[in-house]
């Protein structure tokens, strides 16, 4: 009997979902603009760019919680203490613990399409500071199930955007070694992308 591959979220319309999350970073409105508006804000943040292509920011400020204007895929305001060994706290920038329904209910808002498994009950929503680095650390029973999915022959799969980019899919290699060096590989990567 075969397998069945570890359930995971996902989202389809990933601009969308990078949108959303671009929002809830920089409480500016990244859902509503269209993308020649964007980004919605009025200086660079990198201003080593001497901006001579005329390519600047948006010229409006579109503030995503506007109390004026509500959107109901604003996230609720920070809701966690992040605690340091020795009794003191540390500074972030935003956490906050979020029902799977009240997760959903911002995500449907945003029209971002996603399948999320039944397992999950809660999502940690955090956001560092400039000075304060997170590393978040994969589950160690995702982990350990996605290395089983893999060496069973489940297809490693990659986000469709990569076709449309390079013309086609990468093959992933098939012997033991090869994929858990892709695996190790994955996973330093992902990361490190999501520690800075």
């Amino acid at each position: 009997m075969a397998g069945k591959p570890t359930p995971r979220f996902t989202v389809t319309n990933l601009d969308q979902w990078g949108r959303l999350v671009k929002s809830w970073a920089t409480d500016l409105d990244y859902i509503s603009q269209p993308y020649e508006l964007q980004p919605p804000r009025e200086n660079w943040v990198n201003d080593t760019w001497p901006g001579t292509n005329g390519s600047r920011p948006a010229p409006e400020t579109v503030p995503a919680g506007n109390p004026d204007h509500p959107r109901d895929w604003c996230l609720p305001p920070s809701n966690v203490v992040l605690s340091k060994e020795d009794g003191g706290t540390v500074p972030s920038q935003y956490a906050a613990i979020l029902s799977v329904e009240e997760f959903k209910k911002r995500l449907d808002a945003a029209k971002v399409l996603y399948t999320l498994p039944e397992k999950y009950t809660h999502v940690f929503i955090v956001q560092g500071k400039e000075t304060t680095m997170f590393l978040r650390l994969p589950p160690k029973d995702t982990l350990q199930s996605s290395e089983d999915d893999l060496l069973n022959g489940a297809a490693y799969a990659l986000p469709p955007f990569y076709a449309a980019l390079y013309n086609s899919f990468p093959t992933p290699p098939t012997d033991q070694a090869g994929i858990m060096q892709l695996h190790a590989d994955r996973i330093g990567e992902y990361t490190l992308n999501t520690c800075n």
